[in-house]
């Protein structure tokens, strides 16, 4: 198992590396001009951009036949999923403490009112949520497809979540918490939906 983790977080660490560094420079100009449409705009990117990146290991499970290879090995299917799963889970917590200590260093310096800092928390619900709804999506419909469909379904699930999340936010009073339960509750349940289908699989 620690194996599989290692295999997926490396296939996307290359791609991770270049993102954080644009993430870094953001995150300067963040610190430097304390502006909240900036903040937002850094918050949501961040977290949703490292979530997509992770999604995009799911293409290692099908390049030069290392999926197939790790059928030959000691391990159980379900066990290549969950890689995929904590992977994904992985680099949204990733994403989202990076963030949330640049931000909170540039309030430090500057200060922020708190309806400002309302307008945030809420900005951090969204990316969270979006970043677990496009992988619940993705990761099922990616071993159903086929790895040739890797960028359509990349982009239809980032849309859908995108959608998902524009329809819940504003409901008045509860639609934050229903749409970031609703989301940890869609990804906690697309986990089994991949064990199953890729059990079916022949290979």
């Amino acid at each position: 198992m620690k194996g599989l983790f290692k295999n997926n977080f490396l296939a996307v660490w290359t791609n991770a590396k270049i993102f954080l560094f644009f993430m870094l420079v953001m995150g300067i100009v963040v610190i430097i001009i304390p502006d909240q449409t900036w903040q937002m705009y850094f918050i949501i990117i961040g977290i949703v951009g490292l979530s997509v990146n992770a999604a995009t290991a799911i293409g290692n499970e099908f390049s030069s036949k290392w999926g197939k290879y790790k059928l030959t090995l000691p391990v159980k299917r379900i066990d290549i999923v969950k890689g995929l799963y904590i992977n994904q889970l992985l680099w949204i917590v990733i994403g989202t403490l990076f963030v949330g200590s640049i931000t909170a260093l540039s309030y430090l310096l500057h200060g922020v009112p708190f309806n400002q800092f309302e307008g945030i928390a809420g900005v951090l619900i969204l990316g969270l949520s979006i970043s677990l709804s496009m992988g619940a999506i993705f990761i099922p419909s990616i071993y159903l497809a086929g790895e040739d469909k890797l960028i359509v379904f990349l982009i239809i699930s980032l849309l859908s979540a995108v959608g998902i999340a524009a329809m819940l936010f504003n409901i008045p009073s509860f639609g934050q918490f229903i749409l970031i339960s609703g989301s940890i509750l869609l990804f906690i349940l697309s986990f089994p939906l991949t064990v199953r289908i890729f059990k079916k699989k022949e290979y």
